[in-house]
């Protein structure tokens, strides 16, 4: 299974683990529902956060590593230890694709 697809279900697991607990803790004690939902929802936003870090630099969705010195080629950015293609996805920056790659059609006559 690919690095990303398994960063996804985590994720997924874990909100809907944090759903049932909720659930659990309000219906057998006599908690509120809005703190409950409030401190879930904080509880939520820290897991994601916390889980989905490494996505800022350019990574590898095979297998996590970072891309961001890999040469990119026609169809992408293959990862030198898994040999995913990746396409860039935050391109644009210093090192993007998008300022590599401008193409100029005022030299083309139709």
């Amino acid at each position: 299974m690919q690095w990303m697809l398994k960063l996804r279900l985590r994720v997924f697991a874990l909100l809907v683990a944090l759903a049932i607990l909720v659930f659990g803790v309000v219906s057998m004690l006599s908690v509120g529902v809005l703190p409950a939902v409030g401190v879930a929802l904080t509880i939520a936003v820290t897991m994601v956060n916390s889980m989905t870090s490494r996505l800022d630099a350019m990574t590898c969705a095979g297998c996590g590593t970072s891309i961001e010195q890999s040469p990119a080629g026609t169809h992408g950015i293959a990862c030198t230890s898994c040999g995913t293609i990746n396409h860039p996805f935050n391109a644009g920056g210093e090192n993007g694709l998008a300022s590599e790659f401008v193409f100029d059609d005022e030299d083309e006559t139709a």
